[in-house]
């Protein structure tokens, strides 16, 4: 059994991509040594109410769900 030569790997695709990648971060990230003070991080969402406020918009009625809908959308927010 012979390997046939062209199915070997030449060079150090590991090397190189590291090094693509630093030269990537050095380009773009940011100093956190100069500047304002650390944003705080968001509260994350409070699963007991997210899952009562399911609940409680599926037992809504046809009615009750078209006029939140138009509530929602009268209010113009952002969608994330």
């Amino acid at each position: 059994m012979t390997i046939d030569k062209s199915l070997v790997r030449k060079g150090d695709r590991e090397q190189t991509l590291l090094n693509k990648l630093l030269s990537y971060a050095k380009d773009y990230r940011s100093s956190y040594d100069e500047g304002g003070k650390v944003k705080p991080p968001e509260i994350p969402i409070n699963i007991d109410e997210y899952l009562a406020l399911g609940v409680q918009i599926a037992n809504m009625s046809k009615a009750e769900r078209e006029s939140l809908d138009f509530m929602l959308e009268k209010l113009k927010l952002p969608k994330k």
